[in-house]
């Protein structure tokens, strides 16, 4: 009877290491030996070269409508771009409450951007001409009107609106060439705005100088309800006007040098979501050369998660003729506006059964948005376990490491050999989209760990 039990384990020995020799055909990026006495082997972790859709950043289309001229036609000029610039024109209303029906028209845009499941950065605006003194209300108050009209629409499409840039006036909504900048006016303005949009989204200002002003003595809770967006990146070397300058509209706001504000925008801005355009120059002022590299290295420090891809695009073209690490200077660019998670190694401790995972965040910002992050564990395709890691992905800091540690419990007993595959998954919290790690060989954005091992023979 032991006789017939000793052949039949060597006889199961034996099909288990034929079994391991073909996995190692089937399974190329497995590292290690095929050994039964090893209960976990790990997966070869890879960068994939390639850009990776995810939700909150990216390159954007800018799309204009004007709020007076209801039923302009709705369409998307860029299916794979995940985020939507909307420039609404309220220029009309510079002496009296936005319509109903206009009010409606913009409901209709907002509903049409979150059927495609875009995401939406919002800029209104009273002036498209540069003539934003001329075309802006004479009363405050109506400004403030038209703020508190606004945000009711804005509230109802909260979940898909990363920001609101500006605060209705200015030059093109940039705030600049209004009369409303004077601290109190623009202060007041400000305020009106983010109560109006009630932490449905960040409000955007246009210079760092205009959010230390607005920010003194707020909490870090109050901080979050405001970011930065700068459309004239790499303009000059002040990105026109953005540092280095005081305007007379704005007094008291200390003049910082463009090193200075990059250096503040890498630890203030950290978590935010910041983005513009990339600008070649002005008439004013010769446009600097900014190389792919070094344009990489201050998007970095500055936090940004969305460029603009259609301008300027003089600087773009430029960028895509240089090559940077076997690619051009605009994909790599692109890849890492935004966050990019990529997995680097994967270790098991069998004495404490716990998984260490070191990962970074290669992208140029943060995550924006609460993500739940889960250990999957898979069984001949199928989804046998999932195991929440306790981590806040909007922690995952640009340019940074990250290690994951979680207990992962074996079987106390088990009637036959078992194999697991073990991916990482992370998903958006409100819908539950997947959020997908730039590793090479990842499964429906999941980053391949490696495979779980267990044979009777290691539990007895």
């Amino acid at each position: 009877m032991w006789r017939e039990k000793i052949k039949s384990i060597l006889s199961w020995q034996k099909g288990r290491e034929a079994k391991g020799r073909a996995e190692k055909k089937e399974f190329p990026e497995l590292r290690g030996k095929q050994d039964k006495k090893e209960l976990f082997q790990k997966a070869i972790l890879q960068e994939s070269r390639k850009a990776i859709q995810n939700p909150g950043c990216g390159w954007y289309h800018l799309y204009t409508f004007n709020a007076a001229q209801t039923g302009e036609p709705l369409y998307i000029a860029c299916e794979e771009e995940e985020l939507v610039l909307l420039r609404i024109d309220i220029g009309a209303f510079w002496d009296k409450p936005i319509s109903e029906p206009s009010l409606e028209w913009i409901r209709r845009i907002l509903a049409f951007f979150r059927e495609k499941r875009k995401g939406m950065i919002l800029r209104f605006s009273y002036d498209l001409e540069g003539k934003g003194l001329e075309k802006e209300p004479g009363s405050i108050r109506l400004v403030e009107e038209h703020m508190q009209q606004i945000g009711e629409v804005i509230r109802e499409y909260a979940d898909d609106i990363f920001a609101v840039q500006g605060i209705l006036i200015g030059n093109w909504g940039e705030m600049h060439g209004s009369r409303y900048l004077t601290p109190d006016a623009f202060r007041t303005l400000t305020d009106t705005m983010i109560k109006a949009v009630d932490g449905a989204c960040p409000v955007a200002v246009r210079k760092p100088a205009q959010w230390r002003e607005l920010t003194l003595g707020w909490t870090e809770q109050e901080k979050k309800k405001l970011t930065l967006f700068n459309d004239g990146i790499f303009g000059s070397e002040t990105d026109l006007g953005t540092y280095g300058t005081l305007s007379p509209e704005t007094p008291g706001q200390k003049i910082c040098s463009r090193e200075e504000e990059l250096e503040w925008q890498k630890n203030e801005m950290c978590g935010k979501f910041c983005g513009g355009e990339a600008i070649w120059g002005s008439g004013a002022e010769p446009a600097p050369f900014v190389s792919a590299p070094k344009a990489m290295a201050d998007l970095e420090r500055m936090h940004i998660s969305y460029l603009n891809s259609t301008y300027d695009l003089r600087r773009l073209e430029q960028w895509k003729a240089e090559t940077v690490e076997d690619e051009s200077g605009l994909e790599a660019i692109g890849k890492r506006l935004g966050y990019r998670f990529v997995v680097e190694g994967v270790e098991f401790v069998s004495e404490r059964e716990e998984l260490q995972i070191t990962l970074e965040n290669k992208g140029f910002a943060e995550l924006t948005e609460e993500a739940d992050c889960y250990l999957e564990l898979e069984r001949n395709g199928t989804l046998q376990k999932k195991i929440q890691i306790a981590t806040d992905a909007r922690l995952w800091k640009s340019g940074e490491k990250t290690t994951l540690c979680q207990k992962i419990k074996l079987p106390a007993e088990l009637a036959e050999p078992e194999e697991q595959k073990l991916y990482l998954a992370l998903y958006r919290r409100r819908d539950g989209r997947t959020i997908s790690f730039a590793n090479q060989g990842e499964k429906q954005g999941r980053p391949f760990l490696g495979i779980f091992k267990i044979d009777p023979i290691v539990l007895i």
